[in-house]
C-alpha cells in the first residue's frame, strides 16, 4: 500500500473526503498508478494530481475508478457533487448602502392674501366664488392650494395599479393561475439515481478482448427494471449491438430494455430473468455473436 502525502490542512473537508475515498478504493484494488491509468483511460500523471488533492477529478474519472476498483459508483458521484459545489461561485455581495443625507427642513410657503374687493363689485370673468367662504369675503377658487387635487390624483393612480395586479393574478392565462384539473398537472415519476434519462450515443471500443460502449466498464454490477443511470445505457448499447433492440438508448431500464435483455439471455443459454448481472455482463462484453 503506497504511503500517501498528507493533504493540506487548508483543504475543504468536503474535498478531503472525496480524495480520501478515492485513495481507499485505489489501495483496496491493489492496482499501481500505471495499471490504474491503463484500465481507466486517464493518464498516470492525472491520477497523481487527483489522488494528491492538487486537482479535483472530473465526474467520469470518479465513476470509472469506482467501476474498475469495485466501489459504489452512485455514492462516489454524490461525494463528487458535494466536493465540486465548494468551488461554485455564490451570489455577489450586495453593495453597501449609501449614507443617508440629512433631510432639509421644509421652508414654509409665504401666505398669499387675496386682494380686497370693493363691496358690491361683481367678480371678473373666469372667476368663481364660494357661496360661503370662511373669511366672509369672496376668495377666488384659482387662488386655493392645489395639494388636495394632487393627492387625489396619486390615490386614483395607486388604485388603478392595484386593480391591474388583481386582474393579472386571477386571469386564466396568467402563469400563476391554477391548472384546470388535477390530472392535467399529474406527471409520471421515473425512479432515478442522480439525473433524469436522456439519449446517449454508443462509442464501441475493444480493449483486451472485451467490448465497451463508452458508458461503463463494469462486469459485476446488477441492473434491473426501475433503475435510471448512465450504466444502463451501456447495457442498451451492447444488447442492441448483439441484435436485440431495446427501443432507445436513454439510460432508463424499462420494459423494452428488459424484453431485449431476456431475448439476449435466451440466445446465450442463460436464465431469462431480465436482470443484468455478472453472467450476463460476461456475454455482453464478448465482441462476436
Amino acid at each position: 500500500m503506497p504511503r500517501w502525502k498528507a493533504l493540506p490542512e487548508s483543504m475543504d473537508p468536503r474535498i478531503r473526503r472525496l480524495v480520501v475515498e478515492l485513495r481507499r478504493l485505489k489501495d483496496h484494488s491493489g492496482l499501481s498508478m500505471a495499471a490504474l491509468a491503463s484500465r481507466t483511460g486517464f493518464s498516470k500523471s492525472s491520477w497523481e494530481r487527483y489522488l494528491n488533492g492538487r486537482v479535483t477529478p472530473p465526474r467520469n474519472a470518479v465513476e470509472t475508478l469506482a467501476d474498475v476498483c469495485g466501489g459504489d459508483r452512485i455514492g462516489l458521484a454524490v461525494l463528487w457533487e458535494v466536493a465540486t459545489s465548494v468551488t461554485t461561485p455564490g451570489p455577489a455581495a450586495p453593495a453597501p448602502p449609501e449614507p443617508e443625507q440629512p433631510e432639509q427642513p421644509e421652508q414654509p410657503e409665504p401666505l398669499r392674501t387675496p386682494p380686497a374687493e370693493e363691496p358690491g363689485k361683481p367678480p371678473a370673468d373666469g372667476e368663481h366664488t364660494d357661496p360661503d367662504p370662511p373669511d366672509g369675503g369672496r376668495t377666488p377658487l384659482l387662488a386655493r392650494p392645489v395639494a388636495t387635487v394632487a393627492g387625489v390624483a396619486v390615490v386614483v393612480g395607486a388604485l388603478a395599479v392595484l386593480a391591474a395586479v388583481a386582474v393579472a393574478i386571477t386571469w386564466p392565462g396568467s402563469p400563476s393561475a391554477e391548472p384546470e384539473s388535477a390530472s392535467a398537472a399529474a406527471t409520471t415519476k421515473v425512479p432515478t439515481s442522480t439525473y433524469s434519462a436522456e439519449t446517449f450515443p454508443c462509442y464501441f471500443t475493444l480493449r483486451r478482448g472485451l467490448l465497451y460502449a463508452g458508458h461503463s466498464t463494469t462486469v459485476t454490477h446488477t441492473y434491473h427494471v426501475g433503475i435510471t443511470v448512465e450504466s444502463v445505457a451501456e447495457v442498451q448499447c451492447l444488447v442492441r449491438r448483439h441484435g436485440f433492440d431495446p427501443k432507445g438508448i436513454d439510460g432508463s431500464f424499462g420494459p423494452n430494455t428488459r424484453a431485449a435483455v431476456e431475448r439476449f439471455q435466451r440466445s446465450r443459454g442463460l436464465t431469462a430473468d431480465g436482470i443484468v448481472g455478472p453472467m450476463t455482463w460476461r456475454e455482453l462484453r464478448k465482441p462476436g455473436g
